[in-house]
């Protein structure tokens, strides 16, 4: 009879214990022991993170063609089959300044965004957009190096020499957009109000193609290094990059300080056999501060403990490292990916 009490006990406690956890309103890891299944020969099967709900949240990225879709739909479908009950959908957009956009008005809780966007929006001054208190930062991920592209047809040697010729700037508002403003003015030109360069609103896509066909004489392409767009385009041998160097890239830097100095390696592309000082900024990983503290933990804890994982989706993300791990970020760090940070030591 005391063996059957105690058996009854034990059943109700552990009801007790599983109705709690479920009427939480508050996301709970459950322990490995929980979220391992037993494996068909007995053994235990490798944990995971768990969530104690299912979350599903959309990613913002950029366009199609981009290295900066591609690392979103990599990392978004990694952390999907790392993390129990989390969906993440990467989906296309116009870039950082759309994704702030979708951000705010709630369309998106993730996105991939440029540190000087962040920046901008985290301080009120990208236009046309009120100052976007909700933007957090997760990590910094790559940099987005600056290939200056010019055709050697073009004759075109130096930037003093870009007056008038005919160029792609990205997408309308996008964060080339952004790139090509700041850049072409530290070097005298306007293309939005004087009009002294001709500005081409075109994609990464877009652009290549439209330099192929000779319809345009320069192009800004922000990318991951190699950026596979300049790799097509280096095997031509009709190409140029523009260096961004000495004292114009210190005076840009000065101006623009969510920028960073790089140096493209020599090698990277056909046909340059020198180094390429240039700047870029830091492509980085951000949420909406509505996204729960303990879902942002766990994110950011499996992006560093699953780290080779990660740096398989591209060849730019081996760049990331404890040291850079928010280098540049632009925005105030999530709650939760601050918690990771000053668990590890990096804050």
């Amino acid at each position: 009879m005391k063996k059957n009490k105690k058996s009854l006990l034990a059943l109700l406690l552990a009801g007790a214990a599983i109705l709690s956890v479920g009427c939480s309103n508050t996301p709970q890891l459950i322990s490995s022991s929980e979220a391992a299944a037993p494996s068909s020969d007995g053994a235990p099967a490798q944990s995971q993170p768990a969530l104690s709900q299912s979350y599903s949240f959309t990613v913002g990225t950029s366009s199609s063609g981009g290295s900066v879709y591609a690392v979103g739909a990599g990392l978004s479908q990694m952390l999907t089959e790392k993390i129990s009950g989390l969906n993440m959908r990467a989906i296309a957009t116009g870039g950082a300044v759309d994704n702030v956009g979708l951000m705010s008005r709630g369309e998106v809780q993730l996105s991939l965004n440029a540190s000087n966007t962040n920046y901008l929006a985290c301080n009120g001054q990208l236009e046309g957009m009120d100052k976007q208190e909700n933007l957090r930062g997760i990590v910094s991920l790559y940099p987005s190096v600056f290939h200056f592209i010019v055709g050697k047809e073009s004759g075109i040697t130096g930037f003093d020499q870009l007056g008038g010729r005919k160029g792609a700037v990205g997408a309308p508002a996008s964060a080339t957009d952004l790139y090509c403003t700041d850049v072409l003015s530290y070097f005298g030109y306007d293309y939005h109000d004087r009009k002294d360069v001709e500005a081409v609103y075109a994609n990464t896509s877009d652009a290549t193609d439209q330099f192929k066909d000779g319809h345009i004489d320069w192009a800004l392409f922000p990318l991951g290094v190699p950026g596979s767009a300049v790799l097509d385009l280096s095997m031509s041998g009709k190409i140029d990059i523009l260096p961004i160097e000495g004292e114009d890239r210190d005076g840009l830097l000065k101006q623009f300080p969510y920028y960073i100095p790089y140096t493209i390696p020599a090698g990277t592309y056909t046909g340059f056999d020198s180094d390429i000082d240039t700047v870029g900024c830091v492509i980085t990983l951000v949420a909406d501060e509505s996204v729960d503290e303990e879902v942002v933990y766990q994110i950011t804890k499996t992006i560093w403990e699953n780290l080779d994982s990660v740096q398989t989706i591209a060849n730019s993300l081996t760049w990331m490292s404890k040291e850079n791990a928010v280098a540049g970020i632009g925005a105030p760090l999530h709650p939760g990916a601050e918690r990771y940070y000053k668990e590890i030591g990096v804050l």
